[in-house]
């Protein structure tokens, strides 16, 4: 009861605890989504929300994916479906691979036009570091529909384990927590992770909270800055802590990962199926715990490193914008917002 009050007023809503994030999916989505119902995929929502999805197929529901954040192609679905089927979204606050967010105005928009749509948000990946006592990227950014369910883990910047699904509907909430199969024939969340989500929940309704984001978005902005000065060109560029580099094939991914953990930086690699075939590439995250130093060496050596192995690209690098980034203080430079 502890740990779901905290998760209730983080989110200011209704909210059901699940073992795991994926868990969660398979808990909520058959319970809330009809077999006469339609559900439409973004094509790069996370895999967990995939596998919920055959579950679905497999009792009848019409599953179709879309192109990424393609709301064009989303409202012309939804016209051509018709008002008397309902219409499920399924997408991610923010995308696991490239660390993009997920254009949540333009869809609770969308929400506000057709009243036959729904939409469910895996935030699992922006929950915690963003919003309002943490609430996440989504609510953050457009704030509460009544036919919204935003998903989140806790086993990521939450630093506990579990995941919750949250919704303003009290009656919903209640369907999934008795009828969620997961729920009923599952374990629980083990005691040691309920009280780290205690402890986190403290943190995130404190005063702690606001400082500790705003430090994160330093680094996140020292990522964005000196790796344009450097010419590294991740996939996105919105102010999440998430990075990918994208290299193409498989094995120069590989190669430039065993070549990144010699020199002591540990990364994440990514490759089909992951990612679409041709579109390998490495992953990162920043975190409190990585000083501004060693994010430096580490964009360096990853520019060094890509280099040999992928060869000269036509990239101007800035390096007077470079030496004024390195001539601040330590301290300083952790404190630098974006000129």
């Amino acid at each position: 009861r502890d740990v779901r009050e905290r998760l209730a007023q983080m989110f200011d809503s209704h909210v059901v605890l699940a073992p795991t994030t994926t868990l969660a999916h398979l808990a909520a989505l058959p319970v809330m989504i009809r077999p006469e119902d339609h559900v439409v995929v973004d094509s790069r929502v996370h895999a967990s929300v995939l596998t919920a999805t055959q579950i679905l197929q497999a009792s009848g529901v019409s599953v179709q994916t879309v192109p990424h954040s393609d709301l064009v192609r989303l409202e012309g679905l939804i016209a051509e479906i018709g008002e008397s089927r309902q219409v499920w979204y399924l997408t991610d606050g923010v995308f696991s691979m490239d660390g993009d967010m997920a254009p949540a105005g333009e869809i609770n928009g969308l929400l506000d036009r057709y009243q036959n749509l729904n939409v469910y948000c895996d935030d699992a990946h922006g929950f915690g570091w963003a919003g309002e006592r943490g609430r996440g990227t989504y609510l953050d950014r457009a704030g509460w529909h009544d036919r919204l369910v935003v998903v989140a883990g806790l086993s990521k910047s939450f630093g506990a384990t579990g995941g919750v699904i949250a919704t303003t509907d009290p009656e919903r909430a209640e369907a999934i927590e008795i009828n969620g199969a997961p729920l009923i024939f599952g374990g629980p969340i083990p005691p040691a992770a309920l009280g780290a989500a205690v402890a986190s929940g403290d943190v995130h309704l404190s005063d702690e909270l606001p400082e500790r984001q705003a430090e994160l978005a330093r680094r996140i902005e020292l990522v964005h800055r000196f790796s344009a000065a450097i010419g590294l060109n991740f996939t996105s560029k919105d102010d999440t802590p998430l990075w990918f580099l994208e290299v193409g094939d498989g094995r120069k991914m590989l190669e430039l990962l065993h070549a990144m953990k010699r020199s002591g930086f540990f990364l994440n690699g990514a490759s089909f199926p992951v990612v679409p075939l041709g579109h390998a590439g490495v992953r990162f995250s920043v975190t409190l715990y990585n000083s501004v130093a060693q994010i430096e060496d580490m964009l360096t050596c990853l520019h060094e490193k890509s280099l040999e192995l992928l060869g000269e690209t036509e990239i101007v690098i800035d390096l007077d914008l470079i030496a004024a980034s390195k001539e601040q203080p330590a301290a300083d430079r952790s404190q630098s917002t974006q000129s």
